[in-house]
C-alpha cells in the first residue's frame, strides 16, 4: 500500500473528483478527512472509508474561508497526529456571460477555487515543513492553461492557481514537499447533472480520445503525484483532457 501509515486531506471530496481521490487514498493505506459543504454527503464518503478499514474524519468547511479551514485542519491533526498529503480540489462551477457576470460570481469563484487552496496550503505546510515531507496537490481544469467564453472568472482563478503552485514548489522543495497541479478537461461528475446526453455526446466528440474522462483516473494521477515514486516532479501542470488540449 503507498500510503500506509500517511493521513490525507481532500477538500471538496464529499462528490465527484474529490470522493474518487478519497477513496482510492484510503484502499492505498491512507487515513482521509473528508471535506464539503453537504453534511449528508460527507457522511456517506465517511462509510465508504471506513468500509474499507481506514479512519476517517468528515469535516464541513468552505475553503474560502480561512478561519474554518484552520479550525478543519487543526481537528485533523488532533485526530490523527499529522496530516501528510493535502489534495486541494473544491472548487465551484457555472458559466456567466462576462458582460453579465457580477461582483458576487467572480468572487465566489476566486474565493473558492484560488484562496481556498491558498488557505489550505498555508494551514497544512508549516508542519509539512517540520516533519520534512508532504505532497501537495492543486486539482484546477484546463481552463486554466487556455481560454473558454463564459469562464472568464474560472479561468482567472485556475491560471492563478497554477502561478501559485509553482512558486509555492520552488520555495518549499529544500523541505521535501513537492507541489503539483492536475488540470482536467471534461470528467464525468455530478458537474456535469444539468448537461443534456446531446451536449455531452457533442463534448466528447471534441475530445480525440473520443470520450468523457472519469473521476478515477484523476484520482489515479493524484496517487502518483503523492507517492513516493513521484520525489522527484514537483512545480508541473498535468493535462488530463484526452487530448483535448495539445
Amino acid at each position: 500500500m503507498r500510503f500506509r501509515g500517511r493521513t490525507a486531506l481532500v477538500t471538496g471530496s464529499s462528490s465527484g473528483i474529490g470522493r474518487a481521490t478519497a477513496l482510492l487514498f484510503a484502499r492505498e493505506g491512507a487515513d482521509v478527512v473528508i471535506n464539503g459543504r453537504d453534511e449528508k454527503k460527507i457522511a456517506a464518503v465517511v462509510r465508504e472509508v471506513e468500509a474499507v478499514g481506514q479512519r476517517a474524519l468528515g469535516i464541513r468547511a468552505n475553503v474560502g474561508s480561512t478561519a474554518e479551514v484552520q479550525a478543519m485542519v487543526d481537528r485533523a491533526r488532533e485526530e490523527f497526529g499529522h496530516l501528510d498529503i493535502l489534495v486541494s480540489n473544491a472548487g465551484v462551477f457555472h458559466h456567466q456571460m462576462f458582460l453579465q457576470m457580477t461582483d458576487e460570481e467572480w468572487d465566489e469563484v476566486l474565493n473558492v477555487d484560488l484562496k481556498g487552496t491558498f488557505n489550505s496550503c498555508r494551514a497544512v505546510i508549516e508542519s509539512m515543513i517540520a516533519q520534512k515531507w508532504g505532497r501537495i496537490i492543486c486539482v484546477t481544469a484546463i481552463s486554466g492553461l487556455t481560454g473558454y467564453p463564459n469562464m472568464t472568472h474560472i479561468a482567472a482563478a485556475k491560471t492563478g492557481t497554477h502561478g501559485f503552485a509553482k512558486a509555492l514548489a520552488a520555495e518549499v522543495a529544500r523541505y521535501g514537499i513537492t507541489v503539483n497541479v492536475i488540470a482536467p478537461g471534461l470528467v464525468d461528475t455530478p458537474i456535469l447533472a444539468n448537461m443534456t446526453e446531446a451536449e455531452l455526446a457533442n463534448f466528447a466528440k471534441q475530445i480525440p480520445i473520443g470520450r468523457i474522462g472519469k473521476a478515477d483516473e484523476i484520482a489515479e494521477a493524484c496517487a502518483y503525484l503523492a507517492s513516493e515514486q513521484a520525489a522527484y516532479v514537483t512545480g508541473q501542470i498535468l493535462n488530463m483532457s484526452g487530448g483535448g488540449l495539445i
